[in-house]
């Protein structure tokens, strides 16, 4: 009987998740179970009194109750319609009352016409033997059994004498085809009731499950993906520790070789070979700032309380230039504090600002970029928004990985963003990209409220 061992594992579970499951239980049993078996019953009901009369129809010696079972077929179409269109669905099992009483009256005032004959009520009996099965409920169906046997005890004393009532009550209820409806009945309530409470409760722990191993694999994939990050980030970091040095040193000899020969030079022509050769120096020595940035492993300073809308006020400083014609709108709550390292703090935002004053200058509509910032009790989450030309999906994977870049100036060496997010990782919060193309691009950085601990 492994099949039906779902309550015992629900029994081994914690008490908040027991009492989950019967919040599962009652609604699957009230709201879905019953009203789909008393649909099928009512199915069933209804084409059994078609037969039924189509029987009375074709046969010329059957009594004239024809009229009879055409008013109780009427009756039963009017409960199938309102089971079907009304509240009476959500209110189970009431629509089973409501079928018995109708059956109970027509067959007991046939019973009593006929002075107490089983042949009326017969079918009644087979309803109840069926009650089980559609309430799946030993309550209710006992309930309906002993308002039953009250009946036939009140309609035997209207159809025979007095002193013959118990001869016949006797009479009907040793019949073995009674005995038995009345037996199956309870039996099949209490059997299909364990039955199909197992059965939810295997269902509600394979749902349970499900969702677990859901979260698990998002969790999975999401650290996967962040493991793949950080071993990008620490091969560049071990080859950018190997190269700096080797590069630094000749590019300040370069660099002071250049200086002085443009001190001493007087000839214009030379003058404009060495602005060249000393800005293409400055752009080498910014890349290698850049990598040292990146390969950082920890920050070389502690945390530091930071206001958070001085530190996007300056950003936006920085990026004054670049930000000439864009519409900037900041929210930030006035006097919202988090702990941090400030400067590189703030070269998130300088990044993400030139990111947006970028994409905003290749959109064909009027530019504006939107900071807003919330707090939880956790955390601090920061959005930056603007109305750009938007990043497509496959790109927005791609966007911190080290010198990928979706831009083909060739300034843009594609480190801006992986050294956001090194940063962010040394503050211990996150970085999400998401963007509808040609629409808009948004940037959610989120801080934790409590100071992160020094580490990598």
């Amino acid at each position: 009987m492994k099949l039906l061992s779902g309550i015992d594992q629900i029994r081994q579970l914690p008490a908040w998740r027991q009492r989950r499951f019967e919040r599962f239980y009652h609604t699957q049993y009230r709201y879905r179970v019953l009203p789909l078996f008393a649909d099928v019953y009512l199915v069933i009901a209804f084409i059994g009194t078609l037969l039924f009369l189509g029987g009375l129809a074709l046969n010329p010696d059957a009594p004239d109750i024809f009229g009879t079972y055409l008013i109780y077929t009427a009756i039963l179409t009017g409960l199938i319609a309102a089971h079907r269109f009304t509240r009476l669905r959500r209110s189970a099992p009431m629509i089973v009352y409501l079928v018995f009483f109708n059956m109970a009256v027509f067959s007991y005032l046939g019973y009593i016409t006929t002075g107490a004959t089983l042949a009326p009520i017969v079918g009644l009996f087979f309803f109840i033997s069926s009650v089980g099965i559609i309430t799946l409920s030993l309550l209710h169906t006992s309930l309906i059994i002993l308002i039953n046997l009250s009946l036939l005890v009140l309609c035997t004393f209207l159809a025979v004498d007095s002193h013959e009532v118990a001869e016949t009550l006797i009479g009907i209820l040793t019949n073995w085809l009674i005995l038995m409806c009345l037996v199956v009945a309870p039996l099949s309530a209490w059997f299909l009731s364990q039955f199909l409470r197992n059965l939810l409760a295997l269902q509600f722990l394979l749902r349970d499950r499900n969702r677990q191993l859901s979260r698990t694999l998002e969790t999975l994939k999401i650290t996967e993906e962040r493991l793949a990050q950080e071993q990008k980030q620490q091969a560049l970091s071990h080859m950018a520790k190997g190269l700096l040095h080797e590069i630094m040193n000749p590019l300040n000899c370069a660099s002071q070789a250049v200086d002085f020969a443009s001190s001493v030079n007087r000839d214009s022509e030379v003058a404009d070979a060495l602005t060249d050769a000393s800005t293409h120096q400055k752009r080498i020595a910014d890349i290698v700032s850049d990598l040292i940035e990146f390969s950082r492993p920890v920050p070389e300073h502690n945390l530091e309380t930071a206001d958070l809308r001085k530190l996007v006020t300056t950003a936006t400083g920085f990026c004054r230039h670049q930000l000439r014609g864009v519409e900037l709108h900041i929210n930030i709550p006035d006097g919202t504090l988090l702990p941090c390292y400030p400067s590189a703090l703030t070269q998130v935002f300088v990044n993400l600002l030139l990111n947006g004053a970028s994409a905003v200058s290749n959109s064909l509509g009027h530019g504006k970029i939107e900071i807003t910032a919330e707090s939880t009790d956790t955390a601090h989450r920061i959005r930056i928004r603007d109305n750009g030309q938007g990043i497509a999906p496959e790109d927005i994977k791609r966007l911190a990985d080290p010198f990928y870049s979706t831009s083909d100036t060739p300034d843009n060496l594609g480190l801006g963003l992986s050294i956001c997010q090194t940063i962010m990782r040394h503050h211990k919060g996150s970085m999400r990209i998401t963007s509808e193309p040609g629409q808009w691009t948004e940037v959610t950085l989120t801080l934790p409220k409590t100071a992160a601990r020094r580490g990598g």
